[in-house]
């Protein structure tokens, strides 16, 4: 199957495959109400801060580090979930699997940091997905786009939080990486801009924890 054709296929099931994902997006709580990141307010959610940085504060780096780690974990596993699903091929495959080996690749890192700070790397949490995830291929990319939004409004919320400059200027990279990542999936939702977010939302550690507590991590 040509390139061609997989867009063509995700276009003509995208709407009922959409209905499909909107039926289940009760299962993942407040991470589908980041998918529409860019059209609410933080400020105007019950109990947020007015600046969500501060929700990180008190926690140390070493701690936003092992809560990095298991995000970076649960997206890891997702995508790899999605190449082998066999939902994808060509430039579609090419790209689900770079994003998968960019996110374990951020794992190691953080845990490589953690361990010269002297610091304990997490057990991989046992991840839940849902059921219908790798059902057909727009429902696997709506997932991710759920996931993106959210691991990049906790990157950007923790960032003013941590203290050691190096570590955030690794975390600004990999925010930056994120953000890339949308961007794809977006271009394979058939977005149109594929970057329709002039500016990134900050998510406080609350909403983020909330947001992936159905996947399996609870610290």
């Amino acid at each position: 199957m040509s390139e061609v054709e997989s867009r063509g296929l995700i276009a003509f099931d995208r709407e009922t495959s959409r209905r499909n994902f909107l039926k289940t997006a009760a299962w993942t709580g407040a991470a589908l109400s980041a998918m529409g990141i860019g059209g609410f307010s933080l400020a105007n959610k019950a109990g947020a801060q007015d600046a969500p940085y501060t929700t990180y504060e008190g926690l140390g780096d070493a701690a936003i580090l092992q809560f990095a780690y298991q995000l970076e974990l649960l997206e890891g596993n997702f995508y790899a979930i999605g190449a082998d699903s066999g939902l994808f091929v060509d430039t579609f495959l090419d790209q689900i699997a770079v994003i998968r080996d960019h996110e374990f690749a951020h794992a190691e890192a953080i845990a490589a940091t953690l361990g010269d700070l002297g610091e304990e790397v997490p057990a991989e949490p046992a991840f839940t997905f849902p059921e219908d995830a790798t059902a057909d291929a727009a429902t696997f990319l709506g997932y991710a786009a759920t996931l993106e939004p959210v691991g990049i409004g906790a990157y950007q919320g923790a960032a003013p939080a941590l203290e050691s400059k190096d570590i955030l200027a690794a975390a600004i990279s990999i925010h930056n990486a994120e953000c890339q990542h949308r961007c794809a999936i977006n271009i394979m939702n058939l977005i149109v801009p594929p970057n329709n977010v002039a500016f990134e939302e900050a998510l406080p550690l609350a909403t983020v924890q909330e947001a992936v507590a159905p996947f399996g991590i609870t610290g």
